[in-house]
């Protein structure tokens, strides 16, 4: 005999089974998946920096780090906001290394020191970029020319120092003074 009581929840469990089943087979369905390309991520801009003459250039022959940095940087003067990216790891090291190493002692001032800083800070930005995955090409840009402009900055502190360095040579502040006298 069937138990009329139990024929109400045996239907509930037949449709309950009968839902779970369809929503599973429904969800093996084939999704497609569609990549977003970001535009102008391909697009290649144009950076320049001032280079340091040579008679500045040979008095930082012995702080190699600076000659590797600058050479790296010379391949980011025409490049896409995508290679500044895939690039950006590397000139960080590169950046970390320059800014560890034996600066000559004459460029050990705190101004030069500031804008190293500066220059490190705006490297550590475009390499945290790398992990924004909704970065724009525009933003990418702005950070390659504040790159180029904070080393631009270092360069420009590099030749004053040393004219400062020449000038001071030059002038014998004893003689000024004896002939005063």
């Amino acid at each position: 005999m069937i138990n009329l009581k139990k024929l109400p929840a045996l239907r509930f469990l037949k449709l309950f089974v009968l839902i779970i089943v369809l929503s599973c087979s429904q969800s093996k369905k084939e999704t497609k998946k569609t990549t977003i390309t970001k535009s102008g991520m391909n697009i290649t801009n144009s950076y320049t920096y001032n280079n340091l003459d040579s008679v500045f250039l040979i008095k930082l022959k012995k702080w190699k780090e600076y000659s590797d940095l600058a050479e790296f940087l010379n391949q980011y003067e025409k490049t896409t906001p995508r290679e500044a990216l895939n690039n950006a790891l590397e000139l960080k090291n590169l950046t970390k290394k320059a800014k560890d190493s034996n600066i000559i002692k004459t460029l050990k001032t705190p101004a030069f020191n500031a804008r190293i800083n500066v220059f490190e800070n705006e490297v550590l930005r475009l390499a945290d970029m790398t992990y924004i995955p909704a970065i724009s090409s525009q933003q990418v840009n702005k950070q390659i020319e504040n790159i180029f402009s904070s080393f631009n900055s270092l360069n420009s502190k590099i030749i004053a120092i040393y004219k400062k360095d020449k000038f001071n040579n030059s002038v014998k502040i004893d003689e000024v003074f004896k002939k005063i006298r």
